[in-house]
């Protein structure tokens, strides 16, 4: 009989999946094949941590495992089901689970009652074919893996879920009649949903959210109950060749901060508007169409962004419109046939419309509002109604240039009309000067050394031209293209839009336009590809500015393939000669990685040849940064939210990954939910006071993550008594939870004292947990954790583990990258080193790079020693030696928890309890079986304790099972109670 093969009409076969999983194979054996003949099987939850897979025979469909637990299947392990139907009947329960391990699901069918038909988290891998999901959907969790050719319908919340930093790719799905959102996307997951129809979703059929970053390529969103395509909260999403049609509200919103790039995008019969840009969100369509929506085609407004270029906007009853501090640019767009007004710009919103045509609507052309700001180039309206107005009531800003001839609506004012622009115009809002712009400049906050450089590039061209017009020779050629070196955050990219508009009013650039880039425009995946995208993105760019974010990333390799990121550069290296006075390169990055890059063609530092520092931001600049931020939106911070905001950035890490800029906006939007949450619950309406002070409470974990420096209050009573119900239900540990209640009374104490006014020194809560292995420090490590939390100690209390492959890496400098990574994962939370005494070890004759991990982690302590907790564990002797690895490794850990062994009382207590667990019986000759077993095993069950406990339990499971088929094999049908009972044969049988 090849494999395990399960049936339930062969006596010779495994009656279920569960005896075939459990049962003993060969020695060696690494991959257990179950052939699963046509059947309905209905049995217990089944939990599996091996490495099998699981076929049904018959093909798909002939084979059904129906349960009513929690879970149908859940994997631990590495598991491959084909052709199976899974079922759950339980209204909480998963049908399928996969924690930590891999699952790969094909040709199956996944049904549940419950929201969820397929979970995975804890950095599990889901891979799903060919399959058919209902009822329930799709949930990944801090996970990744493929969802491809497969149905999702009918599920009671979300047809999938992607959370909590998901990396996941859904290819030629169909998504239908979801209860809520198609697919939802949160938490900084980063899927790529691509070729997939997704219809009839009662919410959104695309949500993104959480900074979030979703890439959605020819795909088909129809018929959503609200707008389509969401994307909010920080979040970003890229859409192509996609198709957005019957949306019950917006086809797509862009709000709260989001952002959106959208090409070649079809948005169409929206109830409501077209699309929506709005809350200080920005959006990018390029060769997009917008057509019949309800309201508006594209509407923009609370200081929302939109660019539209190419495209049409047609057949609504509003083309287009800004209002409420909205910005709006039509570049070379068609706005016709909508039954009121092309374009609409409101009081306090502002619109470019740049060679552009507005014709066939049945009302004005453009309108125009009092207050608001509005400049045309080269536009084209004609054959509206109301004789193609462009309707200006007073006070309104019109810069118009080559315009269609038009009548202002009210003519007590005069007005812009077609031809040139005229200077002597009233409220007319011509491009700034060279001095004007080098003003803005100067009034950027901080950069002395770039403005510096800057203003010696402006002086340098400014003579140059003077030369020119005086007949002179030019003189040496000024380097134009440039490299702005530094970190994140530090306003390259303003200042390289500033440039850019600085060249063009001195004449050295036709236009000014600015073109961001990074890697994923110019690089493509095959041959010659990359040479296309890089030649398409450098011509868009003719007569402005090319601007490359981390430009370095092209002279990288990434995996082991053929990389084409150096054609990329060699590409750029050729058009930047061929062009060398249209256009102005400037590429960014990170200091050192930029030196290097530089190197990767001969022909880039002839051609680059200068280079201008972006330092980091000072406190007090962050400080003035962050304040400047508050003032735009008419917040002030009190003088003590002041003194609080400095204090943070003069303690902050200034590494190469520190935000800088962004850490300030950040920190300023985070301040402003703080404040809008305080005022929410406060009785009464607030005052315009209240409304616009920024006030140290609201700083209260936004600029204090981590480990509170003054201890908050305990945050839920019944939370941390749970918590340490859990701890005391741990077999022995005595010792152990003596210390973890002194630990727990000591803050309770410090916080007692401060709050009296009595000095109190800082409490450190990083600790050594000694013992062999199996004594229980990784659960009590995690429990640790959240009983910090729960305390107001910790932000998260979350748990990050971590040895020696986690935190060593193979070169210099790899090291301090990994730990470091490794650090700040658990910021907020708990760093649990296993067997950390490796890192003090010699491996090998070469160099190891053990002892810079310890070093780094010293450092890092000392630095957050207010965010992280560090746990270390290992060996009581090894232990030691690991401390001696760095002189401040002794003094960062408060104190040693030893973990003893369990003694044969305990471990038969721990057995009892696992197999409770798991639904067995063990009575007293059981037991007595154990403890016979476990005392003649004395050494082994000292080093492996827990876990050999485990292992025992697991093969007594293994014997049982065996035990019952064999019994079933004979013509006995099992009782319900041989079926519970763990007998003493299945532990003897271990031996």
């Amino acid at each position: 009989m090849p494999g395990f093969v399960v049936s339930q009409t062969n006596p010779q076969a495994f009656p279920t999946i569960a005896d075939a999983a459990n049962a003993s194979g060969p020695p060696g054996e690494r991959l257990r094949h179950i052939a699963v003949e046509p059947g309905v099987y209905r049995s217990d939850a089944l939990r599996y941590w091996g490495t099998a897979v699981i076929t049904a025979v018959g093909g798909p469909g002939t084979v059904t495992l129906d349960c009513a637990g929690s879970y149908t299947l859940r994997v631990e392990g590495h598991v491959t089901l084909r052709g199976l139907t899974l079922r759950n009947g339980n209204a909480e329960g998963v049908p399928l689970e996969a924690v930590g391990g891999t699952l790969i699901v094909e040709q199956c069918e996944v049904v549940s009652k419950s929201s969820r038909a397929i979970s995975v988290w804890d950095r599990a891998e889901l891979f799903v074919r060919d399959s058919r999901v209902h009822g329930g959907g799709i949930v990944y969790s801090d996970s990744a893996g493929l969802v491809e050719h497969t149905e999702v319908f009918n599920a009671d919340l979300c047809g999938m879920a992607i959370r909590n930093g998901s990396r996941v790719t859904v290819r030629d799905c169909c998504v239908q009649r979801a209860g809520e959102h198609g697919i939802w996307v949160a938490e900084g997951s980063t899927p790529l949903i691509e070729r997939c129809e997704i219809e009839d979703s009662k919410a959104a059929s695309i949500l993104a959210q959480g900074r979030a970053k979703a890439t959605i390529r020819d795909s088909r969103l129809r018929a959503s109950g609200q707008s389509s395509l969401v994307v909010r909260d920080n979040a970003s999403a890229t859409a192509e060749d996609c198709l957005v049609t019957g949306s019950g509200a917006d086809g797509v919103w862009v709000t709260a901060n989001a952002t959106l790039t959208a090409r070649s995008v079809h948005v169409e019969d929206g109830r409501r508007n077209g699309v929506v840009v709005d809350e200080l969100s920005t959006a990018a369509f390029e060769d997009c169409d917008i057509t019949q929506a309800a309201i508006c085609g594209l509407a923009v407004s609370g200081a929302g962004t939109a660019r539209f270029t190419g495209g049409t906007i047609t057949r609504s009853q509003i083309g287009a419109s800004a209002a409420n501090e909205g910005v709006l640019t039509l570049d070379g767009a068609k706005v016709s046939h909508h039954k009121n007004i092309g374009v609409a710009v409101d009081p306090g919103a502002r619109a470019v419309l740049r060679d552009c045509t507005i014709t066939g609507n049945a009302g004005q052309g453009i309108v125009t509002t009092a207050g608001s700001q509005v400049r045309m180039e080269r536009v084209s309206s004609e054959a509206n109604g109301a004789d193609d107005i462009i309707g200006v009531e007073i006070g309104a800003t019109v810069d118009s240039t080559e315009a269609t001839p038009v009548t202002p609506v009210a003519p007590t004012e005069p007005v812009a009309k077609s031809g040139a622009a005229n200077p002597d115009t009233p409220g007319a809002a011509p491009e700034p000067n060279v001095d004007e712009l080098l003003a803005e400049l100067s009034a950027m906050v901080g950069l002395a050394g770039v403005k510096r450089e800057i203003g010696k590039l402006v002086g340098l061209l400014r003579i140059a031209e003077q030369r020119r017009q005086a007949g002179l020779p030019h003189g040496p050629s000024v380097g134009r293209h440039m490299v702005f070196a530094g970190a994140p955050g530090t306003g390259k990219t303003t200042v390289a839009r500033l440039y850019g508009r600085l060249l063009a009013a001195l004449g050295v650039v036709p236009t000014g336009q600015f073109t961001e880039v990074s890697r994923k425009e110019l690089v493509g995946q095959v041959l010659g590809e990359t040479t296309q995208k890089t030649a398409a993105v450098f011509t868009k760019a003719l007569g402005g500015v090319l601007f490359i974010d981390e430009a370095y990333t092209l002279s990288r390799r990434f995996g082991t393939g053929t990389d084409f990121g150096q054609e990329a550069i060699d590409t750029l290296v050729k058009l930047m000669e061929d062009h060398r006075d249209e256009i102005v390169v400037i590429v960014a990055g990170y200091s050192a990685e930029m030196r290097t890059f530089l190197t990767a063609n001969p022909g880039l530092k002839s051609r680059i040849s200068r280079t201008i520092e972006f330092e980091n931001y000072s406190p007090a600049e962050l400080t003035s940064i962050t304040e400047t931020l508050a003032a735009q939106y008419g917040f002030r911070f009190s003088e003590q939210a002041q003194a609080s905001l400095l204090a943070h950035f003069q303690q902050a890490r200034r590494d190469e990954t520190f935000g800088n800029g962004r850490e300030a906006r950040r920190i300023f939007e985070a301040v402003v939910e703080q404040q809008a949450l305080r005022l929410s619950g406060q009785d009464g309406p607030a005052t315009t006071e209240e409304l616009t002070l920024l006030l140290p409470e609201d700083l209260d974990g936004v600029v204090d993550t981590g480990l509170s420096t003054r201890l908050g209050e305990v945050r839920d009573a019944g939370q941390l008594q749970a918590i340490l119900d859990r701890l005391n239900e741990m077999i022995g540990l005595e010792a152990v939870k003596s210390q973890v209640r002194d630990t727990i009374d000591l803050i309770a104490a410090t916080r007692r004292r401060r709050q009296e006014g009595l000095d109190a020194a800082p409490i450190s809560s990083h600790l050594i947990f000694a013992g062999p292995p199996g004594t229980g420090k990784t659960t009590v490590a995690r429990l640790y954790g959240e009983l910090l939390a729960a305390l107001g100690v910790l932000a998260r209390g979350h748990f990050i583990e971590a040895s020696r492959a986690d935190l060593v890496g193979q070169y210099l400098g790899q090291t301090t990258q990994k730990t470091t990574a490794k650090f700040d994962e658990a910021r907020g939370g708990v760093l649990f080193i296993d067997e950390v005494y490796t890192l003090s070890r010699q491996f090998g004759a070469n160099a190891d790079f053990g002892q810079e991990a310890i070093d780094t982690l010293v450092k890092l302590m000392e630095d957050h020693r207010d965010e992280v907790v560090v746990i270390v564990a290992g060996y009581t002797d090894e232990m030691d030696g690991f401390l001696a690895a760095n002189p401040g490794l002794a003094s960062r850990f408060s104190r040693t928890i030893a973990f003893t062994p369990y003694g044969p009382d305990e471990l038969v207590d721990i057995f009892v309890g696992i197999a409770k667990s798991s639904g067995f019986d063990v009575p007293d000759s059981t037991r007595a079986a154990i403890r016979d077993h476990v005392a003649g095993r004395a050494e082994r069950f000292d080093q492996g304790n827990g876990r050999e406990i485990r292992k025992l339990f697991e093969a007594a499971q293994t014997a049982h099972a065996r035990r019952i088929a064999q019994l079933e094999r004979g013509g006995s049908q099992a009782t319900r109670d041989q079926l519970r009972t763990l007998l003493p044969t299945d532990v003897e049988e271990t031996r």
